[in-house]
């Protein structure tokens, strides 16, 4: 059997021919279908970026202009309470100064009249007669220039205190509507944008309240409050001028008891009373100590005429029959313009202290083109509080009032409590505004 090789069509050898290289296409179009997606993350993230960190400065900017408008009337409010301590420290001050000049007049009459009936007494021994007239004259010349002087110097005086009180009570009153202005006026002129917030305004409202509460105006028969002041900061030459004597060698059987004082007789009248009496026991070597002969009696009022009493060194008590002559021959006059009417803490702060807290919530209005800011918002409390720059020497805690002026402002954090009252006003999610920020 013969087998024959043959070939295959178009090739040699018996193997067709490798087929013919085709050209390849390109891919047009694939990178720029990725590249925009990402241009667009890009473009988005970098306008994040630079909307957040706008966001961050208005927001700190809206930070420090309601802190800037808190402590701004806190230190207002501060300043208010210490202006009502000056002006209090100085009245009771010039009450004292008064109730001096009263003591001086009353006490210069009083010696006067020991002088001249001394002089009386002593006239019939040589040499201490001459002396004691001598001394009588002087001290009646000095006395005649010295009652109008005096009293000339009580009616300067009571009318400064009622300056200085009306003074007080303007400013009292006034900052009620000055710390809302001052707020208001913290906000920045050229952006209308910043306001305060409904819940800011409300809050302002509130305090005002509390501003009425936190002190009380205390006039007419509430003036207990100053005079009790005023009486435990009288000297003792004002409140008690007593001696006793006992002239036969210590023998408690005669005494010259000196009583006096000045009072304030109401809130209206000052009045010195000084007495000088004999006193024996009842039955010669026994029995109790008793008024006998009433010696030397002054007397001196500087007010509106009263029937009241009052203690003047327990002078009534001890000498009641040279205590009635010196009322019978006291000598008047009606200068005095009575005890002022001024502001200090209320009973119950007194009680419980906790000074007013002025909350300051401002909000950024959206603008006309919207924005990432719109809706943004800063909340800040300011108050004031109390305390000595030097501890007293005495070691004494000395409590908050009205008369002393060691009032200063500071910064505190926004209770829960007013974040949810003034985010209702407001109309934010209450869970949000209880959040600390």
């Amino acid at each position: 059997m013969t087998v024959g090789r043959g070939r295959r069509a178009g090739g040699s050898g018996g193997f067709p021919p490798p087929p013919a290289a085709r050209p390849r296409a390109r891919a047009r179009g694939q990178a720029l279908a990725l590249t925009l997606p990402l241009f667009a993350v890009l473009i988005a993230a970098l306008w994040w970026a630079y909307d957040a960190g706008q966001a961050v400065t208005e927001k700190r900017r809206l930070a420090q202009i309601a802190d800037a408008a808190a402590l701004g009337a806190a230190t207002w409010q501060a300043r208010a309470l210490n202006f009502d301590a000056y002006t209090n420290r100085a009245i009771i001050a010039n009450e004292v100064a008064i109730a001096q000049s009263v003591s001086l007049r009353g006490w210069s009459r009083y010696m006067n009249d020991l002088l001249l009936k001394t002089a009386v007494l002593t006239a019939w021994i040589p040499y201490v007669d001459a002396a004691t007239a001598s001394l009588q004259r002087l001290w009646t010349g000095l006395d005649r220039g010295l009652q109008p002087g005096l009293s000339a110097f009580e009616g300067v005086t009571t009318l400064v205190d009622q300056d200085l009180a009306a003074a007080q009570r303007t400013m009292h009153l006034a900052t009620a509507e000055v710390v809302p202005a001052s707020i208001r006026e913290s906000l920045p002129d050229g952006d209308r944008r910043v306001v305060l917030s409904p819940g800011g305004e409300a809050a302002l409202i509130a305090w005002q309240v509390e501003w009425t509460r936190f002190a009380s105006f205390y006039g007419g028969a509430w003036r207990w409050r100053q005079k009790d002041v005023l009486e435990r900061s009288l000297d003792g030459f004002s409140t008690r001028r007593n001696n006793t004597w006992r002239p036969l060698f210590g023998v408690d059987i005669l005494r010259l008891e000196k009583r006096g004082g000045t009072d304030l007789i109401g809130f209206d009248t000052w009045r010195s009373l000084d007495t000088l009496s004999e006193h024996q026991r009842r039955y010669v070597f026994f029995g109790r100590m008793r008024e006998q002969v009433p010696l030397v009696w002054a007397a001196v009022q500087s007010g509106i005429a009263t029937a009241a009493r009052g203690q003047h060194g327990d002078a009534l008590r001890v000498n009641p029959a040279s205590s009635r002559a010196g009322l019978t021959s006291m000598r008047r006059d009606s200068i005095y313009r009575g005890l002022p009417s001024v502001w200090d803490l209320s009973v119950a702060q007194r009680a419980q202290f906790d000074p007013p807290r002025i909350p300051v919530r401002i909000v950024l209005r959206p603008a006309a083109a919207g924005g990432a800011s719109d809706g943004m918002f800063a909340l800040a409390v300011g108050t004031t509080d109390f305390a000595r720059p030097v501890s007293r020497a005495d070691g004494a805690v000395e409590k908050p009032s009205l008369y002393a002026p060691f009032w200063y402002s500071r910064m505190v954090s926004p209770s829960v409590s007013e974040r949810v009252l003034m985010a209702t006003l407001d109309g934010d999610p209450l869970w949000l505004a209880s959040l600390p920020r």
